[in-house]
């Protein structure tokens, strides 16, 4: 969202000028469980230290390809990781050549909802909603794109908006980045304004780590965690593979579980990118034991 984004801009501002102060004048700002990203690291034998160079070659232009950062490149106001073009393509030439409906939390200076626009099949429903009325500026109904004014922690404004235009087969949250708010849409979201079968990514996941974003102790990081057991839940309580294996019989024909982890299809994990997948249609696992 656009004052998000400026505020991001000034924290970022800030941040230059505290790392250019002598060493001890403010306290630093570090992940709020201190100590558990070692929890993994431990778990190596060698636990060494990797430096990470800046981009070979200057160009960092050159290793990013694909039509959706072509557009973008030459779209004034666009703000964006470079290294998130490369999941950007993927979901893009998975869903398609059919018309698709998107929804895209956060709008800021309109660079990513055009790209969207001008790139998805044509007769795609583009739909950017965003705090700054500003952003309306940016709509195009005769495109397909559209932009609503509202937040992403109102309910009702986004039940408001997939009303309108849903459901979607495409979900982006690029909005405030705080914690609560990324979690809150995903569940107002993921479950009723998503196609079976659609997609739901979150963005710039990294500011779960910065403790200007969080306004919670449980990050959208945890969340996502949490919801890997979640889709685990139909082995709970059950103690070994025969209730699922064909024709034996422990085998269950039902297991009640939380709706959602029914509809959990795939959970991925990138560089401050977390991607969701929903079911088209789930049913229990299946093993086989095959006879020797």
């Amino acid at each position: 969202m656009a004052e998000e984004h400026e505020g991001r801009e000034e924290q970022e501002a800030a941040s230059e000028e505290t790392a250019s102060e002598e060493s001890g004048e403010q306290p630093v700002q570090q992940y709020p469980h201190p100590g558990l990203e070692t929890r993994a690291l431990n778990r190596f034998p060698e636990a060494a230290v990797q430096p990470v160079a800046r981009t070979v070659p200057e160009d960092p232009d050159a290793e990013v390809e694909g039509e959706l950062f072509q557009y973008w490149s030459k779209t004034p106001g666009g703000h964006k990781w470079l290294h998130y073009f490369e999941l950007y393509e993927e979901i893009f030439f998975s869903l398609g050549s059919r018309p698709v409906r998107m929804l895209e939390i956060g709008v800021f200076r309109g660079g990513s909802v055009r790209m969207w626009s001008h790139c998805l099949p044509p007769g795609s429903t583009v739909v950017g909603i965003d705090l700054d009325e500003t952003c309306k500026q940016f709509e195009d109904v005769a495109s397909n794109l559209h932009v609503r004014i509202g937040s992403q922690a109102d309910p009702d404004f986004l039940k408001s908006v997939a009303e309108e235009f849903g459901p979607f087969d495409f979900i982006l949250d690029d909005g405030s980045h705080h914690t609560d708010h990324m979690i809150d849409s995903f569940t107002h979201l993921f479950p009723e304004a998503l196609v079976p079968g659609g997609q739901y990514l979150v963005e710039d996941t990294h500011t779960n780590y910065w403790l200007d974003y969080r306004d919670s102790a449980y990050s959208f990081v945890d969340f996502s965690k949490d919801l890997i057991d979640m889709m685990h839940a139909i082995y709970l309580d059950r103690p070994d593979e025969r209730f699922f294996r064909e024709e034996h019989s422990f085998r269950l024909n039902e297991v009640q579980v939380p709706e959602i982890a029914a509809m959990l299809k795939e959970i991925r994990f990138r560089d401050s990118l977390v991607l969701f997948q929903k079911h088209r249609h789930y049913h229990l696992p299946v093993s086989r034991l095959l006879q020797e």
